[in-house]
């Protein structure tokens, strides 16, 4: 696994903190979504969480990132509108259902076949060519992200493996088969680009919030986060640096975006479970919460970085105490996420 740039970590606390190592916590280690909606295509950006939901097929350069494009299929002859087949390139997620997930090396290389059920993420090589497959009686609501990770100062460049031949195993992985990793808001399941055969391999995190809990205000310091509201309903809150927080409702199909090092929590606005599908545009996941924050900075260097008063950096340290605080104690493997 490649390790986190304290780079980045510098430049947000102004100092390396010694002597910890356990201070930020790699996750390694079951829901149903139903099928919503019919897939139609458009081209234009998606510029807020609320614009849309499940109806979306393609979205290139949502969010004005322009190497990015994000799909939403849904598959099956016995539904009415639907394909049977659609590209599966890059990185992805079956929401529901099952399909066959069909790939080849090259062109004169025979094709592969595997079958992928709700809850199982894939990752294709790009020297590789997929699509899935909806055989008689299947069908299936699928997600894909294409968009290569973000440069990371001080990271080597990843070696090129292109060129090496590719092995049965290692492009698909059930995320909901792992064990969730309990929070005091819900629980979470990380993958990581280390369990799939592709070389720019993505990582990404399944998170549950419990009705009337939310997560911990945290930040990414190495990536962006984009992010699919599976199911339930919520809100998002961001806190750009230097200007006030802004809210974001999120819904089945909903698709989010925050930048890296922008500080966010999600809170369960409904009487069921907020699933995320969050995708990070690195190889590794880490993020750092405020508390973590609080015991490596003082509270007037934090609000010095979000360009607010001190008062508010008590303000939200407060609200976290209260907020973990109505809840059972959280494991000490867990994630503050």
């Amino acid at each position: 696994m490649a390790s986190f740039d304290h780079n980045v970590f510098q430049r947000l606390l102004g100092a390396v903190p010694t002597g910890t190592p356990g201070f930020f916590s790699a996750r390694r280690s079951t829901g149903g979504w139903a099928i919503r909606s019919r897939t139609r295509r458009s081209d234009q950006s998606l510029t807020t969480a609320q614009e849309e939901g499940w109806s979306w097929s393609e979205r290139v350069a949502p969010f004005g990132i322009r190497d990015v494009r994000v799909n939403h299929h849904v598959l099956g002859a016995s539904i009415d509108g639907a394909a049977t087949a659609c590209p599966a390139s890059g990185w992805g997620m079956v929401v529901a259902g099952c399909a066959t997930l069909r790939m080849r090396s090259h062109a004169s290389a025979s094709i592969r076949s595997m079958t992928l059920n709700e809850g199982d993420v894939w990752s294709v090589p790009a020297s590789a060519s997929a699509w899935f497959h909806c055989h008689q009686g299947e069908q299936a609501s699928v997600v894909a992200f294409v968009g290569g990770r973000e440069p990371e100062a001080g990271r080597d460049a990843m070696p090129d493996l292109s060129g090496q031949p590719l092995s049965h195993a290692g492009f698909h992985h059930s995320l909901t088969a792992q064990e969730a990793e309990r929070t005091c808001w819900g629980s979470l399941r990380v993958v990581e680009a280390d369990v799939f055969c592709d070389p720019d391999a993505l990582s990404a995190a399944l998170v549950e919030i419990e009705p009337d809990c939310r997560t911990d205000l945290h930040w990414h310091l190495n990536t962006s986060v984009w992010q699919i509201c599976l199911d339930g309903e919520g809100q998002l809150t961001r806190l750009p640096k230097g200007c006030r927080q802004r809210n974001a409702t999120l819904r089945p199909g909903v698709m989010a975006y925050v930048p890296r090092g922008e500080g966010y929590f999600v809170r369960n606005d409904g009487d069921c479970p907020v699933r995320l599908l969050e995708i990070f545009r690195s190889d590794h996941y880490h993020d750092l919460s405020l508390p973590q924050w609080l015991a490596a900075s003082s509270a007037e260097d934090i609000a010095a970085h979000l360009c607010v008063d001190v008062g508010v950096v008590a303000g939200l340290a407060r609200r976290e105490n209260a907020s973990s605080g109505r809840i059972v104690a959280v494991p000490a493997r867990s994630g503050t996420h």
